[in-house]
């Protein structure tokens, strides 16, 4: 089980797919609303950039944050190089988050960047791309 979410460079939550049994749901808390993960979107956002720029060694450079864990929780971060990020949420047993991350960001450039009528930074509402990254995280 996991979660997908895709932010752009300004820090928009331009796609989500949850397929993850959060706790909350479990003990009867209202289900989080469409602007909670936009505020969690950039939230992330912010820390990837500072995280960038915090870096111990003078002359390094940094992609910023690219796993954050917590005691069942992994958020894998991969930047594109269009500054759009992918960012999936797994249980930590999970086998191959890295893998699943590449597969989506290939997904990403075969479904919805060859798409002409695709705008970029602009919410992501391809049928194709859905089921595909659904399969994928499932």
């Amino acid at each position: 089980m996991a979660s997908l979410w895709i932010i752009n460079k300004a820090g928009g939550l331009i796609f989500q797919s949850e397929h993850f049994a959060y706790p909350h749901k479990e003990n009867g808390e209202p289900e989080l609303s469409s602007n909670d993960y936009l505020i969690l979107a950039g939230t992330l956002h912010g820390i990837h950039a500072i995280a960038s720029k915090i870096v111990p060694a003078p002359g390094k450079q940094s992609q910023g944050l690219e796993v954050l864990e917590a005691e069942n929780l992994l958020i894998h971060i991969k930047m594109t190089e269009t500054g759009s990020k992918f960012v999936l949420l797994t249980n930590t047993a999970h086998p191959d988050p890295r893998a699943v991350l590449n597969h989506a960001y290939q997904l990403y450039v075969d479904h919805v960047m060859k798409n002409p009528f695709y705008i970029p930074e602009m919410p992501i509402r391809i049928d194709t791309f859905d089921r595909q990254i659904a399969a994928l995280i499932q």
